[in-house]
């Protein structure tokens, strides 16, 4: 997080390649394009500018180069969800003098980007200049952009105010993880952190309401008015059992912030593993956008009888081992190419999205599985559906 200027590149990749390169406020600092411009050519001109933290395409689903792009450099790619029109295109770059059609999609697809991420630029900008952060306001943009985390933790994590930003900036330096998956925990620890402070304002306003209420009892004069007496007990026994709950919800809040901290501190001996209600395209879709599951992660699912086939199609070859809690029948455990391990031999500390459980006890149950068999059986599989697709 370098202090260099932030960009937001659009790339139109082909036998001509084009791109187009915008600051962060949507100026247009570089365009060009050329047969000979290659990923390594595009990444090293794009340096030499600034820091890429967005990657736009006019194209629903994002070219290679675009996503390999974008890795590379850490930024995130930003697509439409369906292909950008000739016409909506042209309206975009009718203001610039272009000189050829790809650079006109670079630039329509530099533009989309800009447009789609303004909304959160222009939020971030506002929260800096009202809390004092405009020294840092980049730096915010930069990793909540690229990181995908809350305002608030973005700014923790660059001032490193606690002992928990210190964990999490060890943590992605190591790579002992994923960053993304810290970085969601970290998210939601921070965000039961800023509930606690709500609930104990809103506590402290109780009580002080519960105490000018027995200030004016005492204060009133000995004349007896049960109606009154009865409506002012019933008030205060009405806000002492809002306080009370208020309390035990602090306990919890407490409670969960103590137990993220203390995963984070030891999750160099953890395994994470991200929970699913069941295998189909649905739940999936609807779920990961919080999970954001990639190749060689571990799925907790309630019950992995529940499948679509479009969901195992993408699942295979970018995950190993499903740890279930419903038994799996035997016909759906050979059919899918799927290493199976039962929750109840294992001892796993779940939260709402996600598991945790120590290393060394997982791999002593993952050994006791036959993978030689599991291999034989999913290589017969394989080949089964091959002749039945090629008689």
């Amino acid at each position: 997080m370098e202090n260099r200027k932030l960009l937001i590149v659009g790339i139109d990749p082909g036998i001509t390649t084009a791109y187009a390169v915008l600051d962060i406020g949507g100026n247009l600092l570089h365009l060009e394009s050329s047969k000979q411009l290659d990923l390594n050519s595009l990444i090293s001109k794009t340096v030499s500018i600034g820091k890429a933290i967005l990657a736009g395409t006019d194209k629903m689903k994002a070219p290679d180069m675009v996503k390999t792009f974008a890795t590379k450099l850490g930024a995130r790619v930003i697509s439409p969800d369906e292909d950008l029109r000739v016409e909506e295109k042209r309206k975009m770059t009718v203001s610039h003098n272009l000189a050829n059609e790809h650079q006109s999609d670079a630039l329509a697809s530099a533009l989309f980007a800009h447009r789609q991420a303004k909304p959160l630029l222009d939020k971030i900008g506002s929260f800096a200049e009202k809390n004092g952060k405009l020294h840092i306001k980049d730096k915010i943009k930069e990793l909540v952009i690229t990181k995908k985390i809350s305002i608030r933790a973005a700014v923790d994590l660059i001032e490193q105010k606690d002992e928990e930003s210190g964990i999490i900036k060890k943590v992605i330096e190591e790579r002992k993880l994923s960053e993304s998956d810290f970085l969601k925990i970290y998210d939601k620890l921070k965000m039961h952190e800023n509930e606690l402070k709500i609930v104990k304002m809103y506590n402290n306003k109780l009580k002080k309401q519960i105490d000018i209420l027995a200030g004016r009892l005492n204060r009133e004069k000995p004349k007896s008015n049960p109606k009154l007496d009865d409506f002012r007990r019933n008030r205060m026994m009405f806000l002492e059992g809002i306080i009370k709950s208020r309390e035990r919800e602090i306990e919890h809040l407490k409670l969960a912030a103590k137990n993220l901290n203390g995963k984070i501190s030891n999750i160099g001996r953890l395994y994470i593993l991200k929970k699913l209600d069941n295998l189909g395209i649905g739940e999936f879709e609807h779920k990961n956008r919080i999970l954001n599951i990639q190749r060689n992660d571990i799925l907790l699912v309630d019950n992995p009888n529940v499948i679509s086939d479009s969901l195992i199609g993408m699942l295979k070859g970018m995950i190993s081992i499903i740890v279930y809690k419903m038994p799996v029948s035997k016909k759906i455990e050979k059919s899918l190419p799927f290493i199976f391990i039962d929750a109840k031999c294992l001892k796993i500390d779940e939260d709402r999205h996600f598991g945790f459980i120590e290393k060394n006890h997982f791999e002593t149950e993952k050994n006791k599985i036959d993978w030689v068999k599991k291999i034989v059986e999913d290589y017969r599989l394989e080949m089964s559906e091959l002749q039945r697709h090629n008689p």
